[in-house]
């Protein structure tokens, strides 16, 4: 009974991360590729540039958190995986705070 409990843990774990992987991987390429290729925003460039940047490190987050998940019982990956996402979300409240600030500077001036 026990395993049948672990198995049905698994696969719940292996879904959330394909859902989590999908939602995040059409959410910022459909950003990334409107942006760069269709020019569809009309947007001043320096915003643009963040918000790509800002769906990069999305990416490059949602990538780290699913790896946890799914490799969170082998041991020597935790160095990795701790480097990769403090530099993700640290990276991403910076551009955010970019973000902010440039939309700021372009209302005043």
């Amino acid at each position: 009974m026990e395993s049948s409990n672990a198995n049905v843990e698994d696969h719940l774990r292996i879904s959330y991360c394909i859902f989590v992987i999908l939602c995040s991987f059409l959410g910022d390429t459909t950003i990334l590729v409107a942006s760069v290729k269709y020019n569809a925003f009309s947007l001043h460039r320096s915003i643009l540039t963040v918000i790509q940047q800002i769906a990069v490190t999305d990416l490059l987050t949602s990538f780290c958190y699913t790896i946890d998940l799914i490799i969170k019982d082998f041991s020597g990956w935790e160095e990795l995986y701790l480097f990769m996402m403090n530099l993700s979300v640290n990276v991403n409240i910076f551009l955010t705070a970019a973000l902010t600030t440039i939309k700021l500077l372009i209302v005043k001036y």
